[in-house]
């Protein structure tokens, strides 16, 4: 009698054990399937709110001839300050771009190497800047925002120019946080591919 009510308490447990793994894994599936509520339009204004940001990112540069990959911390406090730090490839790590109010600093400890330019207002408007692409988007009669695959794209075609035809940012449904900004060229080849590893939202 022993051995068959121990038998039966074991059971017991198993089958208490997988209805409370069934629980978990079924909230677990609920929590991801629904993800975030928000509307595309809801999403489309959130990432235009966005003014400031820090991120950590991986760049593919494809030329004609070659493939270039660079790795890049950024900060955008606001359109007046900017700071990008190179982290590969070795010949550029530690170089470090500093945009402040129309002066941008250059400059690299490791080779104690410094330069100070001024009156250079264009560098808020290159494409390696996510706010770049937002100020690009908002602006422009020509764009699109879909949700491919459980993922939203914003694209739009920015003023005519062969090597940066259009722009795509795709963003995480769920957390709102952009994961990726492809730049395609006049005839749709992928020209700057930007992975956000890390990113931090209006600093």
């Amino acid at each position: 009698m022993g051995k068959w009510f121990k038998i039966l308490a074991f059971i017991i447990i198993i089958i208490f054990a997988l209805l409370i793994c069934n629980f978990f894994i079924k909230s677990n599936y609920k929590t991801k399937e629904n993800g975030n509520n928000k509307s595309i339009q809801e999403i489309e204004q959130y990432i235009l709110n966005v003014t400031s940001y820090k991120a950590k990112i991986k760049v593919t540069v494809c030329s004609n001839k070659n493939t270039n990959y660079y790795e890049f911390e950024q900060e955008v406090r606001s359109q007046s300050y900017t700071k990008q730090l190179a982290l590969s490839p070795e010949s550029l790590a530690g170089m470090e771009i500093i945009y402040e109010n129309g002066i941008i600093t250059v400059q690299n400890t490791k080779y104690n190497l410094s330069q100070i330019y001024e009156n250079y207002p264009y560098i808020s408007s290159n494409s390696l800047y996510l706010t770049s692409f937002i100020d690009g988007y908002r602006n422009s009669t020509s764009k699109e925002i879909t949700e491919v695959d459980g993922k939203i794209q914003m694209s739009y075609t920015p003023k005519l120019n062969k090597y940066n035809n259009k722009q795509i940012l795709y963003i995480n449904k769920s957390s709102l946080e952009p994961q990726n900004l492809q730049v395609f060229d006049i005839n749709n080849e992928l020209r700057v591919d930007i992975i956000y590893n890390e990113i931090e939202l209006n600093i």
